[in-house]
């Protein structure tokens, strides 16, 4: 199991976080709305359940969203493939005080079904972690939600999404020596999902798009004062890791699956990286 040095415990991504690059403060105003007709109702005495998929060492804009409705309580569970995160997230993050009960699962947040969770979640959440996925993948977590979503409840993704209307640029088989696969390919088989193709034409060499991506990313670190090896780790991991699909191809995936979609983009930020940042929100259809 692979361990990523940019999310450790002596990592950079805490920089990322704190220099808000990504638009995190945006995103995580944008969850804390997105929840509220969830909580609106709740039962107060009830807890609610919040899963976290790819939780991360330090899942900030998660416990943001718990710490802005101090009147309810919450059973946070965190997933995260990554055992030095699990780790961290356990023993060094700061949770909100209304977070009464913690669990962190070293596993794949990919992969729900193999997780043996013991309900279904009112709330699931997802911080950049969908962009590494391909459409098959996409699919095939979207199949789980339905299995894992309460009804009624609502998932929340703040994520890199390439714009519409530009070429797909397909994931390598193999990164770094190891397979890129974030399902194993048997499920997808099994699943009927292994030929899903891209709304968009797939090309093989890196498209416009992305170099302008990369580009603001490692410009805007460095604007904002990054250590300048950070800064280029952590663009030379963007560059392995990240393969998005765009927010148009996410709604048609989800709503041929059923739920109904809210996107939420920030071309119109005043931040570099607006362009490729969107807040999704997927819910279970309403009842006629």
């Amino acid at each position: 199991m692979r361990r990523e040095a940019l999310f450790s415990r002596s990592g950079f991504y805490g920089f990322v976080l704190k220099s808000n690059v990504l638009l995190h403060r945006e995103a995580t105003q944008d969850a804390i709305e997105a929840a509220r007709p969830l909580l609106t109702g709740w039962d107060k005495n009830q807890p609610v359940a919040v899963l976290d998929l790819a939780c991360g060492g330090w899942p900030q804009a998660i416990a943001d969203v718990m710490a802005a409705y101090p009147g309810f309580s919450f059973h946070y569970t965190g997933v995260d493939i990554n055992p030095d995160q699990v780790e961290l997230a356990s023993t060094a993050f700061p949770f909100p005080d209304n977070v009464i009960e913690k669990q962190l699962i070293e596993g794949n947040a990919w992969d729900l079904d193999r997780l043996n969770l013991a309900h279904s979640y009112p709330l699931i959440f997802s911080g950049m972690n969908l962009h590494h996925g391909s459409l098959q993948e996409m699919a095939f977590l979207g199949r789980q939600l339905k299995r894992h979503l309460m009804p009624g409840g609502c998932f929340i993704s703040h994520d890199v999404y390439r714009p519409d209307n530009t070429p797909y640029l397909p994931r390598p088989v193999i990164i770094d020596g190891e397979t890129s696969s974030l399902v194993d390919s048997r499920n997808l088989r099994a699943a009927g999902l292994d030929d899903l193709e891209s709304n968009e034409q797939a090309i093989n060499d890196e498209p416009d798009w992305r170099i302008d991506y990369l580009d603001r990313m490692h410009r805007t670190l460095l604007e904002r004062g990054a250590d300048p090896v950070g800064a280029a780790s952590t663009v030379a991991h963007m560059r392995s890791r990240d393969y998005p699909i765009s927010t148009r191809e996410f709604g048609q995936l989800m709503e041929k699956l059923g739920f109904e979609v809210q996107v939420h983009r920030y071309d119109d930020s005043a931040e570099p990286l607006g362009p490729y940042i969107a807040s999704c929100v997927i819910s279970p259809p309403t009842p006629a």
